[in-house]
Order: structure tokens, then sequence, then C-alpha cells
């Protein structure tokens, strides 16, 4: 039996700020291709980060933040954004293809590609304990597979591997305290993995992920429900299929009832049947010689 994988992107109709939230699309049912690192993006949606790596681009890879301003200086994005050249110095900080080059604080900055994916088959099925890193770089290769910015914890990018590649090889953004005020950042940053877009504001998650095994659902969700409601943002829990009605029954409460409509469950099988289909496809396409083309 052949597996048709049906293209979904989210709802761009609430990207502004205090108006995000445009529903997304159902996961772990179909799947969502939207946009591949080959096919180069339109320039009218280019994000910031597309019109930065430009820039780095055309300075040979490296460049001064001065010189980035005067390269991006009358570019279409600007005229809407009169405090672009602040836009610019954060993007060059959220975003892990820009590199800080030493001394600390130079204003330099270097383009660096990111890993492809490279993702491989794996298997949650029968593992116990589930390893928490393999359920964690499988979230993160699917945001990868599906065109998504990618965030994982910090100290969860450089302590975990997947398929022997450490967890940044698949964290694309590094700092997502330009959409959760202070007061929940703390919690926020340390939610398993998070795929986000990009709006003239900075990027936001669309799709927040706790993998839950041995800390519980209740500390997974209590992470998730700090992501800021403007956001929009689907939260999903991870878990052995016995935490389902622990999941549910954590509506009783009032801190939860409100979240009914935004909080979803999926075991490992689910998560397991997903991923693998997307690695699969991914290979068929890539073998293919076609690419997806951005919507």
């Amino acid at each position: 039996m052949t597996s048709v994988l049906v293209v979904v992107t989210a709802d761009d109709s609430g990207r502004g700020r205090g108006i995000r939230g445009g529903r997304s699309p159902p996961l772990f049912c179909n799947a969502a291709l939207s946009y591949h690192p080959s096919v180069k993006r339109p320039s009218p949606d280019q994000t910031w980060k597309d019109v930065v790596r430009e820039a780095l681009e055309k300075l040979g890879g490296q460049g001064h933040l001065n010189d980035i301003n005067r390269i991006v200086k009358g570019h279409p994005k600007t005229r809407t954004n009169p405090t672009w050249k602040d836009t610019i110095r954060r993007v060059v900080r959220q975003y892990a293809i820009f590199q800080p080059v030493l001394p600390d604080r130079s204003g330099l900055y270097r383009l660096i590609e990111q890993p492809s994916v490279g993702a491989e088959p794996a298997n949650l099925k029968g593992a116990d304990p589930v390893d928490h890193s393999v359920a964690q770089g499988m979230l993160l290769a699917l945001g990868r597979i599906y065109g998504y910015e990618t965030f994982a914890p910090a100290s969860d990018r450089t302590s975990r591997f997947f398929q022997g590649k450490p967890l940044a090889a698949f964290s694309t953004v590094t700092d997502c305290s330009g959409f959760c005020r202070s007061n929940s950042l703390r919690r926020v940053q340390q939610i398993d993995a998070m795929w986000l877009i990009e709006d003239n504001e900075g990027p936001y998650p669309v799709y927040a992920f706790e993998v839950e095994h041995t800390t519980g659902v209740r500390s997974g969700i209590d992470r998730l429900v700090e992501v800021p409601e403007r956001c929009g943002t689907s939260l999903f829990v991870v878990g052995p299929g016995e935490e389902r009605e622990t999941f549910q029954g954590l509506f009783t409460q009032n801190k939860f009832r409100k979240f009914r409509e935004r909080l979803h469950f999926r075991d490992y099988g689910d998560l397991d049947r997903l991923y693998n289909a997307a690695v699969s496809h991914e290979e068929v396409r890539s073998s293919f010689g076609v690419a997806p083309r951005y919507i």
C-alpha cells in the first residue's frame, strides 16, 4: 500500500501581534510539507531571516551589522518597519545560522549552513523505557522536514543526541524570548520541541510538544500552557498510551479547562507512525528528484 501525505499549512490569518491565533491544522493525522530549503522563497513572502541571510551572502558570508544594514536599507520590508535595524539585531541573535564572531559584541556575524536533516527511520515501539532524546529528536526532525523553524532547550541542544547528531543539528531557533514575556520565559524555553513560523515581529510557535514518560503529564502541561495564547499554538503531550486517561482527567481542573481545544495527547505509536511516514516520503521525493513548493 502506498502512503499519501496530504499537504496542509498553518492558517496565516492571524499572524499580526495581538491577533495571532489562526487555527493550526490537525497534526498526527495529515502530514504537512510546506517549504523545502532548496526552493527559493518568493520575495513577497521573505522573512527577516531570509533578508539577513541574503545580505550576508552578498558580503561573502561574514559582515558587520553596519554592513548588513547598508545592504538591507531600501528593501521592501523596511518600508513597513520603521525599527528595521532593531529587527536585524534581533534576527542575528535568534537564528542558529547567524554565528557571532569573537570577540563578544564585535558586531560581526558569520553565516553558517544549518546541517541537512538527513533523518533515518526510527522506532519507539517496544522500547522500555522510551529514550527521551529519540522522541525529542523525531519531533525536531519532523519540524525541519515540514519546513518549520524549530526550537529545543539550550541544554538539550548540546547534551542530547539523535541518530548520532546533537539536537542542535535539528534546531534552527536559539532564542524564544521574542514572543514570550519574562514571567513565562523560564518555563517556555524548557519545552521539549517547538515548530515556529515568522511574522514581522519574529518567530512564534505553531506547535509545541512535551515528551512525558518519567516526569509526568502534569509537569509537561504546566510548561505548555505558558505559551502566550495570542500565538494560537497547538499544544501536544506525547507519552505512553496509559497516560491518556491521566491527561483527560486534568481538564476537570479550572486551570486547564480553558485549554481543552488546544491541548492534545498523542502516544508514542502515533509519533512513530508520523515520523516514519514522513521520512519515507522524503526518501521517495528526493529519489524522484522533486521538491515541495513553498505555500
